[in-house]
């Protein structure tokens, strides 16, 4: 199973997100910043490292705040864990990037029908700062949602 990182960077009531240009998972969807743990690489190291090449702009990982540990799977086997961080303290601004075009969406209205099918069910959790662990399952990857199971964070 891969293990990788997701920024949730919220700004006033709006959140970074950008629209994925390329990558093993939801391109051409919007998504916050994040990516695979690299060999020797703390999960605060590797969504710092994400962030600044997908979207241009630095992390302190001092003021990252895990809200989350979603474990998606396709077919029912395990195949991806996501660690979600949290924070408002960033600086730079943010560029497009050969990974991503980024932008600001409102809290209140963000684009779902752009994102991948279980964001819907998870993401604004998250943004709020709830903290959980969930199962996300899917037919194939980043494809076909089933369902999703919420569990306490641990």
């Amino acid at each position: 199973m891969k293990v990788a990182t997701l920024a949730i960077i919220i700004k006033n009531n709006q959140v970074l997100l950008g629209f994925k240009k390329k990558g093993e998972i939801g391109s051409q969807t919007i998504n916050g910043p994040g990516g695979k743990v690299e060999a020797g690489e703390t999960l605060e190291e590797c969504l710092v490292r994400e962030t600044r090449e997908e979207v241009g702009v630095e992390l302190d990982e001092n003021k990252l705040e895990k809200t989350a540990v979603i474990t998606f799977f396709v077919k029912e086997v395990p195949d991806f864990e996501v660690h979600i961080f949290r924070t408002s303290s960033f600086s730079g601004t943010p560029k497009e990037t050969l990974d991503m075009i980024p932008a600001f969406y409102d809290v209140d209205a963000l684009p779902f029908d752009k994102m991948l099918e279980s964001d819907r069910e998870w993401f604004e959790k998250a943004i709020r700062g709830e903290r959980f662990n969930a199962r996300v399952y899917y037919n194939e990857r980043a494809s076909g949602f089933k369902k999703i199971e919420f569990l306490p964070f641990s």
